[in-house]
C-alpha cells in the first residue's frame, strides 16, 4: 500500500469533501481517506495508480496538484 499526499487547493468545506469522497471511493485500490480541510491536504492509502487518483480529483475542477 502506498500513501500519497494531494493539495487541493478549493477544498475547504465538508461540502467539497463530500464530492471527492464520491469520486475516490469507488475507485479500485482506493483504501483510506484522510482530509485536512484547514491544511488544504488530502492523504490517501491506496495500491491505485497515483496519478489515476489526481486526474479522478482534476475532473472535480479544485486545483488539485500532488
Amino acid at each position: 500500500m502506498q500513501k500519497s499526499i494531494y493539495h487541493i487547493e478549493k477544498m475547504d468545506c465538508p461540502s467539497e469533501e463530500q464530492l471527492i469522497r464520491m469520486k475516490l471511493e469507488p475507485m479500485e485500490g482506493i483504501q483510506s481517506l484522510v482530509f485536512d480541510l484547514p491544511g488544504r491536504t488530502l492523504e490517501v492509502y491506496h495500491t491505485a495508480d497515483a496519478d489515476a487518483i489526481l486526474s479522478a480529483l482534476e475532473t472535480l475542477q479544485l486545483q488539485s496538484t500532488r
